[in-house]
This record gives structure tokens, sequence and C-alpha cells, in this order.
């Protein structure tokens, strides 16, 4: 409506202008006509009075020309005035309009708080309701009050009656009333020792129920009590025994001077003799006959081309079963995923106390699998990569390979063409698994044989395998003495057709990992089985027949899982490298990227997948790295650690941390935990 108002007077004021500018073309065409006829008339009319009376009319007609073009603007003025009334008119109705959007929202806002005061009033209706049936309860409870009030004032009455028979007795009861005060002074002693007896049978419950707890922590004192005696007499001996073995070294060291340069002169003299020789088959043949001579390994037919892992791992939990053994499929689930990883975690570390079967479990999930085991047993003394491999005697002029290297001859990928083999060697074992444990490994210093090698596993990660230069970086090259022209280097390389696992105990005889190899392993602590069971009932099941391969075990590998998961994961990881960096130990891209690998790699067909292997994480990486910081000094982080273990729901992981992290004692403690309790 406003709209086409305005377009009516724009409309009206147009046509006002328009009929203006017509009327003043007009005149102005009129008085152009004028000029010209007075022109005429000037030129045809020569007579004075004439030419003067036309110019009294024409000027007559100007004045009336003049007053019209008045009229005209007056009319203008007019409808431009009706106009500016117009515009201030529409200025009104917006500033109307904007008013009543306002109150509009005025009334929304006022509907909106009558709803609010009318949920209000619901809710102290349904209060009221509530307040009226307690007052109608309580109502009814003093009903019942003064029915007792009544009955209570007519047994006042009865008593009151009976106070007359009372008083008749008062005597009675006063003589009585000695041997009464004899007997009650008898009662309140017997009382006493009857409350005292009371509060000792409380005491004794008490003590009974605390009984199978102090006697475990009695039990957990003098088995720590023992370990303390154990290790100081260990210490003691071995001061002894390093005394002594100062003494023969010392009498040794000059018997060995004297030996090197006997030793220097026959190198020379053999040094020589290799030199003059030309490389024939038969001197190659004695050099490398102990690294060419294989293992003995079970002849395995390979198994079927689709073999499902799901179907492979319940057969593997069942053979084992059957050798009894009692594992949980937990721990199986987890030492299988573990060994998945081998890519970015080369090693699966099993630690805890002697007898808890952690050298069992991989020998029997080997066998169960079709993998063919190598089992190392590590010495005290082994202080160089040449324990795992074996060295070069040089007065034999031979290599002297372990069973590893011999192994790893058979089990090798790339480099086999490059070696002087014998023509009928046919031990290859190239498309098959090996599973290497090294059983103690904790003996000696882990750094001291294995970082090396342990440097050369992580190198594959990453590499192209196809290029002779990059895959050299991970080889092993093993001494050979001096080659001749035509000869060349032994090289193994440690192809992921190879799985490296290790034990270890933990007592005053062993060495502590460092953090290089914790951050490069799965470490798997079993704790103190709680019940110890005797399976000798069960039947025993033979092993594997068939051998899996190298293809059929690249198949089970999983590199990725959803974008809800990998949030959860990374969230986890984030969480739990804050808490770790708050007491000094965080971890770097290489621990996440294998918890990373771990959880994809867990078993697809486990319920609750990602918080169980997430948990496993947890168990085999950040605990072992727990051991020793201060309870006190570090809450706050280890409540955070707490907070996601609640959040992966693994209640036993959750118990055995709480152990851990108890207040009453001044360090962190990881005992491992038994799975069997699940």
């Amino acid at each position: 409506m406003d709209a086409v108002t305005s377009y009516l007077h724009t409309g009206l004021w147009v046509l006002a202008a328009a009929i203006s500018i017509i009327t003043l073309l007009v005149f102005f065409g009129y008085y152009i006509y004028q000029r010209n006829r007075m022109s005429a008339l000037i030129d045809g009319v020569r007579n004075e009075a004439e030419l003067a009376a036309q110019v009294d009319l024409l000027e007559a007609r100007k004045k009336v020309l003049i007053q019209w073009i008045q009229e005209q603007q007056s009319e203008l003025d007019r409808l431009s005035a009706e106009r500016q009334e117009q515009e201030i008119m529409r200025a009104d109705l917006q500033r109307i309009e904007q008013e009543c959007a306002a109150k509009d929202q005025e009334n929304q806002a006022l509907r909106n708080e009558v709803g609010e005061l009318e949920n209000q009033r619901h809710m102290v209706t349904q209060t009221l309701e509530k307040l009226e049936s307690e007052i109608t309860k309580h109502q009814d409870e003093i009903k019942k009050m003064e029915a007792q009030k009544t009955e209570i004032e007519r047994l006042k009455s009865e008593a009151e009656a009976q106070r007359d028979i009372l008083s008749d007795q008062e005597k009675t009861i006063r003589e009585q009333k000695n041997e009464l005060g004899d007997i009650e002074y008898k009662h309140n002693t017997l009382r006493k020792k009857v409350e005292e007896l009371e509060e000792k049978e409380q005491q004794y419950d008490y003590i009974k129920s605390k009984l199978p707890e102090l006697k475990q922590e009695l039990d957990d004192t003098r088995e720590e009590i023992a370990i303390q005696q154990r290790f100081e007499d260990e210490v003691a001996r071995k001061v002894q025994e390093h005394n002594k073995l100062v003494n023969e070294l010392k009498t040794e060291e000059t018997a060995l001077k004297a030996s090197i340069e006997s030793l220097k002169i026959i190198a020379k003299q053999y040094k020589k003799q290799l030199d003059d020789e030309d490389g024939t088959e038969g001197a190659a043949e004695s050099k490398y006959r102990d690294l060419w001579q294989p293992v003995t390994f079970p002849k395995l037919k390979p198994v079927e081309e689709d073999v499902d892992e799901r179907t492979l791992l319940k057969s593997t939990a069942e053979y084992i079963k059957g050798q009894k053994l009692n594992f949980p499929e937990r721990v199986l689930n987890a030492f299988h995923t573990a060994l998945k990883i081998n890519d970015i975690s080369p090693l699966v570390v099993l630690a805890g106390i002697s007898g808890t079967g952690k050298s069992e479990l991989p020998r029997r999930y080997a066998e169960g699998m079709g993998i063919h085991p190598v089992i190392l047993a590590v010495q005290p003394r082994w202080d160089s990569p040449q324990d795992l491999f074996g060295f070069y005697n040089y007065l034999e002029s031979r290599y002297k390979a372990t069973e590893l290297a011999r192994a790893m001859v058979q089990f090798e990928l790339y480099n086999r063409d490059t070696w002087p083999l014998p023509d009928d060697w046919n031990y290859s074992r190239s498309d098959r698994m090996l599973l290497v444990l090294l059983d103690e490994m904790n003996l000696a210093r882990v750094e001291y044989y294995f970082s090396e090698f342990l440097s050369r596993l992580e190198t594959r990660r990453g590499i192209n395998l196809d290029n002779n230069e990059e895959r050299a970086k991970a080889e092993i090259a093993l001494e050979m003495g001096s080659l001749h022209k035509k000869e060349k280097s032994i090289r193994l390389f440690p192809g992921h057709n190879i799985l490296f696992s290790g034990t270890m105990n933990e007592d005053e005889t062993t060495q502590a990992l460092s953090d290089k190899v914790l951050d490069r392993a799965c470490v798997m602590r079993f704790g103190r089985p709680k019940q110890l069971s005797d399976q000798d009932n069960l039947p025993r099941t033979t092993p594997n027949k068939n051998g899996l391969t190298f293809e059929q075990w690249k198949s089970f590998h999983r590199t990725s899982f959803s974008a809800t998961e990998r949030d959860h994961v990374n969230r986890w990881i984030n969480g739990l490298n804050d808490a770790m960096e708050k007491i000094n130990r965080p971890f770097g891209h290489r621990v996440a990227q294998a918890i990373h690998a771990y959880v994809a790699n867990y078993p697809d067909w486990i319920p609750n997948r990602i918080h169980l292997a997430m948990a496993d994480q947890i168990e085999q990486r950040i605990m072992p790295k727990l051991r020793g910081v201060e309870v006190t000094d570090a809450d706050i982080p280890l409540r955070q650690i707490q907070a996601i273990i609640e959040e992966c729901e693994d209640q036993l992981l959750l118990k055995a941390f709480k152990q851990g992290a108890d207040s009453q004692q001044q360090i962190f403690i990881w005992r491992g935990l038994d799975r069997a309790e699940e």
C-alpha cells in the first residue's frame, strides 16, 4: 500500500512538471510567433499610431501570460509541498514498522518467559503434589501417634491404680533392694566383661578378615627379604669372583702378550699363504663349511593358499592348550599382533619371574603356526655381535658360525646368488617364516651384543629392497678374514620373514633394558599366577604339519583403520605423551607409529578391539617406562594415565596400575599382571 501511494504521488509530481514544461514551450512558441508577426507589422505598417496600438496589445497579452505562468508556478510549489509531506509520512511509516518489529521481538521474548514460567509452574505443581502426599502421610502418622497417646493415657490410669498395690509391696522391695544392689553390681561387672568380650570378638573378626591380606603382605615381604638376601649373597660372591678373576687376568696378561706376538707371526704366515692361493673350490669349501651347514628343521608342506588368520590362530591356541600350557586368548592375540608389526617394532620381549611360560609361548606358538623356531641361549659374557653370528678363526682359516647365522643363510631373500655355495646346497627356506628366540636375553647387556643388529632391523623400514645400495644399509657383513680379488664378503639381510623374540627374568642376576631397546620392543610382562593349575589330564596335541609361507604371513598385515578409531587412538597417544613428559619420560614418533600399527593389526574379529589393543600398548610400552618413578611427585600425570586406562575399559590393567601407583609406596612398582584372572 505504501509503495502504491509513493508511486501515485511521484506520478502526479511528474505530470505537473510535464504540464509546466509544455506550457512554457507553448508560451515560447507563441512569443516567437508574435515577435515575427510584430516584425512583419513593423515592416508593413508605417503608421506609428497603429504600431503603438499593436505594442499595447502585446503588452496586455504579455501580462496575461506572466500571470498564467505565476499561477502554474504556484501549483508546482503546492505539489512540491505535498511531496515533502508524503516523504515525511513515509519516514514515519518506516519508523512505525520498525517499532512494530521491535514489539514483535518483545512479544516473542515475553512468550518465551511465559513458557519458562509455565514450566516452573508445572514443577511447582509437582512439588506441591509431593508435599501434599507427604502431608497426608504425616497426618496418618499423627493419627497413629494420637492413638498411641490414648493408649498411653489408659496405661497411665492402670499404673495409677496399681500404684497403691505397689505401695504395699514397696516395703518388701526396700528389703530386697540391698540384695538387688549386690546383684546389680555383679550384673554390671558381668556386662562390662561381656562388652569387652564383644569388642575383642569384633577385633578378632576384623583381624580375621584382614588375615589373608596380611598373610599375602607377609609372603611378599618374606619374598622381598629373600630376594634381597640372595642379592647380597650374589653380590658378595661376584665380588669374590671378580677379585679372583682380576688375579687370573693379571696372570694371563703376561702369557697373552707373548701369545699375541706369536699369533702375529703365524697370522703373517697364513696371510701370505692365503695371498698365494688362487681361491680354489677346496679352499672356499673349508673357509665357509661351518656357515653352509644347515640348521635341521622339520619338513613342512605349505599350508593352503586361502589360509584364514583367525582359523590358524584358533588352531594354534588349541595346540598350545594341548601341550598342557594355559595361556589366555588375550596373551596369544597380543604376542601374535606384536610379531606382525616387526617392521617398526622388531623385538617382542617376554619378561617376568621364572616358570611363567615365557620361553614356552614363542616355541609353541611357532609350532602351532607352522613357523620354524631357532632358540639361542644368551650367555652372561656376550658383549659383541660376534656372539650372535660367529667369528672368523684366523688360526683355522675358517668361519665359526652360530646357529642364527646358519639359519639366516637358509632364510636369506636377496644375497644368496653372490655367495660361493656348494653345488649340492639345497636348504633354502626363503619362502618360509623363522622365529628367533633369545632366551634369558638380559643375562648380558643387550646393548653390547644386540644393539647394532637392532638398529639394522629398524633400518629395513622405508628402504627400497630392490636397490642393492639401499638394502646394504640394513645388512650384516660377516668378518671373513682376508678376501681374494674375486671373493665377495658374506652379507646377510634380516628380511621380514625372520621374527625376533626374547625372554628376560627379573632378578638380581640380570640387566635392565635401556630406553633404546624399550622404544623398539613390545614388552609383555608375565605376573605371578594367582592360582596354580594341574593339567596332566589334558590330551597332548601334535604340532602343525604345514608350514606358513612368507606370502601368507604378509597377507595377515593391515595398515589402516577407520577415521573415528584413528581419532580415538591419537587422542589417547597425545594424552599419554603429555603425562609421560611431565615425569621426564616422553616418547617420540617411533613409539606413536608402533602403537598405530599395533592397533591396526589387532585381530579384527575381537569385540571392542580398539580399546583392547590400546590397553595392550599401554601395558607393553608405558608401564615398563614407569618403573622407579616417584609416586608422590608424579601424582597428576599418573592420574592422567589412569584416566586413559579407564577409557580403555581394561579392569585388570587398571587394578594392576593402581597397585603399582599405591601412594603408600615411594616409587612406582610394575609387577605385571596375570591375564588368567579375566
